[in-house]
């Protein structure tokens, strides 16, 4: 067997495969260096589910005032906590968001809610000085993280309602939903639930009052 003549072809079989992987592997950096596409989300259309969850008396008639929300949430950030690494600090995602301030999702979803059952909503700016004034503050809105596989969507609001300069309740509330995935994404979908079952309770309770 003529060893010299072996060699030479191995030799250059090597070689040929090395330029491949070196190819191979300034394509896939390249691929990687590609600046990723941001994603917003909103709430999205009422499901029939949620519209069902809470029955309103058609006579529930009140002002709305804007949220108030920290600076934290004041932003169309879309905020996650590390429960394992610092679970005080909020950390942004860098290429997902709300399409508005979450304060402002959660006031377009409340006057949907009410009106789509047959109650009164009316802007605190544009209202009646008898209605009553249900004014809420936004403390929580972010998804928390147990560990990097498992999260959950929480909430929590404080609720006052007025009538006049008269304080007639208030109450803090508070949800938590677990995410389908442990990603922006999966977040989004589970604050979406969260925010509809909050909703569903303030409703509840504000039926609760003597509002008149």
């Amino acid at each position: 067997m003529n060893h010299k003549q072996i060699y030479p072809s191995l030799s250059g079989v090597i070689r040929t495969y090395s330029l491949m992987l070196i190819a191979l592997a300034i394509v896939l950096t390249g691929c990687s260096s590609a600046p990723a596409q941001k994603q917003s989300y909103d709430f999205g259309p009422l499901s029939a589910s949620a519209s069902a969850s809470t029955a309103i008396t058609p006579t529930l008639a009140i002002s709305l005032a804007d949220i108030n929300a920290p600076a934290s949430l004041d932003s169309t950030a879309m905020l996650y906590r590390l429960q394992y690494d610092n679970a005080q600090q909020a950390r942004p995602y860098a290429q997902h968001r709300w399409s508005m301030p979450p304060a402002q999702l959660l006031t377009q979803r409340l006057k949907t809610r009410i009106a789509a059952a047959g109650g009164t909503v009316i802007a605190s700016r544009d209202a009646v000085s008898s209605l009553p004034v249900l004014q809420m503050d936004l403390d929580e809105f972010s998804q928390l993280f147990s560990s990097a596989s498992s999260s959950i969507a929480q909430i929590q609001i404080l609720a006052t309602v007025f009538k006049g300069r008269n304080l007639l309740a208030q109450r803090s509330f508070q949800q938590q939903v677990v995410t389908p995935t442990a990603d922006a994404p999966g977040g989004a979908k589970a604050m979406v639930t969260a925010s509809d079952a909050l909703i569903s309770d303030v409703i509840t309770w504000m039926q609760t009052l003597r509002l008149n």
